[in-house]
């Protein structure tokens, strides 16, 4: 499992227009993502303090150029892994539940509505604060694909998909390598997702005939899709890094930065590394500061455009 954290915080400012000098034509859209305050825990043994995760975490939306920052989620658990549904109308995300496994909840993109997808008690058992980004919506919007343990007893996780419609929960791979990290490609013909196993294998699983291959020697994390189906972007080593589907063609956009996520239009990819939630070109030019967040008492995570 990965676990990482990308940024920490004590309060959040807005840097609207911050841009290099390449900066070019403003984004646009909105961008969704988890904000978390940490609460202060005594430390053990007479050490210093220690922040904790006291469920103050809450889901967010930002517009892409830093502006009108609105929270979603109120209540006393920390939600992860929000992502877009297809045509921006819906955002699916991950809710803990104590003694049990963590459920699939949805909402509308003004944060009503929000309920369930999914009400797991046995099999399959989700950890969306273990292991992320974990969840995917398919291009028509009928389905979300995740990854989960199989059982309460660990071991390595595999994919399954949840109908939206109907919640029917079906189970895509049994692979000896695990499977984390999914993504739909925009097409529709591909789930991208990175093994459970070392070295963190990038791989396609067809979504027709449920075989998967590796992506060349791709080895990664963090796994985005272009909005033409053609590239995926990851995090290789800590640095962003571009390859095409077949694997035979790799660009480093040579900044560090973690769960990146590409713009509609294609023409910026935002992540966020340290103290920033930014946003750059795929050819690594006109970096973006979105939010810049100072580093004490918290985190950003996980934007999805």
């Amino acid at each position: 499992m990965k676990r990482f954290v990308v940024a920490t915080l004590t309060s959040l400012a807005l840097l609207a227009g911050v841009a290099s000098a390449n900066g070019g034509s403003q984004p646009t859209g909105q961008i969704v993502f988890g904000m978390n305050h940490f609460c202060q825990a005594a430390g053990a043994n007479g050490g210093g303090r220690q922040p904790v995760d006291c469920g103050k975490g809450e889901v967010a939306v930002v517009n892409a150029n830093g502006s009108h920052l609105r929270i979603l989620t109120h209540d006393k658990v920390t939600e992860t892994s929000p992502t877009w549904s297809p045509n921006h109308e819906q955002i699916a995300f991950i809710k803990p539940k104590r003694h049990t496994s963590d459920q699939i909840w949805v909402m509308n993109a003004d944060g009503s509505h929000q309920h369930a997808l999914t009400h797991f008690h046995t099999a399959p058992q989700l950890f969306g604060n273990d292991v992320t980004p974990a969840l995917s919506w398919s291009p028509d919007g009928q389905q979300i694909v995740f990854s989960a343990f199989r059982n309460d007893q660990g071991g390595r996780e595999q994919l399954f998909t949840v109908n939206v419609r109907t919640q029917s929960v079906r189970r895509l791979t049994n692979l000896s390598t695990g499977a984390t990290n999914p993504v739909w490609s925009p097409d529709g013909r591909w789930i991208a997702f990175v093994g459970a196993v070392a070295p963190d294998r990038v791989y396609l699983l067809s979504a027709r005939t449920r075989r998967a291959h590796a992506v060349g020697n791709a080895t990664g994390q963090d796994l985005a899709w272009s909005p033409d189906s053609k590239q995926l972007v990851f995090n290789f080593r800590g640095k962003l890094t571009l390859v095409n589907t077949a694997g035979t063609r790799y660009h480093s956009l040579r900044v560090w930065g973690f769960t990146p996520s590409w713009s509609p239009d294609g023409r910026w990819i935002v992540f966020g590394y340290g103290d920033y939630v930014k946003e750059i070109r795929p050819n690594g030019q006109g970096i973006r500061h979105i939010l810049y967040v100072s580093s004490k008492k918290g985190v950003n995570f996980q934007p999805d455009w």
